[in-house]
């Protein structure tokens, strides 16, 4: 992977929202497996919990893409420079994954297809065509050191890193 500038603080805000609307959908795609495999079996308690759960995490997402999409126009206007790393950084995160696949003997699965249609999506965020991209949570995987080093933030925590 070349080595690309220190995220930014408009990097790492725009990266944190994203991650909140990341955070969300996978607790929606908990509660999606629970549903369907689980939820049967539940105790009302347990079923109140998870609806909770999902009801929390779809404001959460709301209120992240509204954040996302105010900012990403701010930033377009204002710095166009950061929205280009930010997608550059994506664009980076998606080769180092898809080298991954390749050296696993997996160059042509879902999991490639996915992450090269998110490249093209991200290419289209730096064009201005796109205010982001909604990322698919099951194929591509997570590298929780590579996704630091590019973005500034832990994936899970949404701290800062250095």
């Amino acid at each position: 992977m070349a080595e690309m500038a220190a995220p930014t603080e408009r990097l790492r805000e725009l990266e944190t929202l994203l991650a909140r609307i990341r955070n969300a959908g996978m607790v929606q795609l908990n509660y999606d497996m629970w549903d369907q495999h689980g939820s049967q079996h539940a105790s009302p308690e347990q079923r109140a919990t998870m609806e909770a759960a999902l009801a929390g995490s779809t404001r959460e997402q709301a209120a992240a893409k509204a954040e996302l999409e105010a900012l990403v126009a701010t930033t377009r206007a204002e710095a166009p420079g950061e929205l280009a790393a930010w997608a550059d950084a994506h664009d980076a995160y998606l080769a180092a994954f898809l080298q991954e696949l390749v050296a696993r003997g997996e160059p042509d699965g879902t999991a490639a297809f996915v992450a090269t249609r998110e490249r093209a999506e991200w290419a289209e965020v730096r064009a201005g065509a796109r205010v982001f991209v909604d990322e698919n949570l099951f194929y591509v995987t997570d590298d929780a050191n590579r996704y630091r080093r590019l973005f500034g933030v832990d994936p899970k925590t949404l701290e800062r890193v250095d």
